[in-house]
């Protein structure tokens, strides 16, 4: 069965960071287009799923086994030459203590299995990570569909500073180290 395409309008101001993300995931920009109206639908619930559904368009590997490569780099780098130890960092909300982050990895999102789960449907499975690392803690969105955000601006990666406040979509964190 031959697919009808049809013809989408995007403005300007969405068009050149559409292409930066593209060029960044190593795909086209109508890929990326594609995929993103998928993941929208299917979130939405607008998608059927099971038997004869659609799967989503698999987003570039390259960049996951690009974050992947870096993070073990610099999980080596750590073990051979660690360095002075990190200040703690402890993660509040709106009720207080949510978390001190022990490990080098810390996932936060609605899946059970995260470190810090968020109860909120417009919170992704694993929605971001905090890592160690050599030079201090540092948030990451993990792809995301409505994002983690730092003074009004979407972030992909960030260093973390003492008092830093989070969003992750409408949940505040602040970030405290010591």
């Amino acid at each position: 069965m031959k697919r009808q395409l049809r013809e989408l309008q995007i403005p300007d101001d969405l068009w050149g960071p559409l292409g930066q993300l593209a060029e960044r995931l190593g795909i086209d920009r109508d890929a990326l287009v594609r995929q993103a109206v998928h993941a929208f639908l299917r979130f939405h619930g607008a998608l059927p799923e099971g038997p004869g559904a659609t799967a989503s368009p698999p987003v570039s590997s390259r960049a996951a086994v690009a974050r992947q490569v870096h993070a073990t780099a610099e999980d080596l780098e750590r073990a051979i030459a660690p360095g002075a130890p990190l200040p703690v960092l402890h993660l509040t909300g709106a009720a207080g203590l949510l978390a001190t982050v022990t490990a080098d990895r810390f996932v936060i999102g609605r899946g059970r299995h995260c470190d810090l789960v968020v109860d909120s449907a417009k919170v992704s499975r694993e929605h971001a990570a905090i890592r160690r690392e050599a030079d201090g803690w540092w948030i990451e969105d993990l792809g995301s569909s409505n994002g983690t955000w730092f003074r009004r601006a979407r972030l992909d990666r960030r260093r973390i500073e003492h008092g830093d406040e989070f969003l992750i979509c409408s949940e505040k964190i602040k970030c405290l180290l010591s």
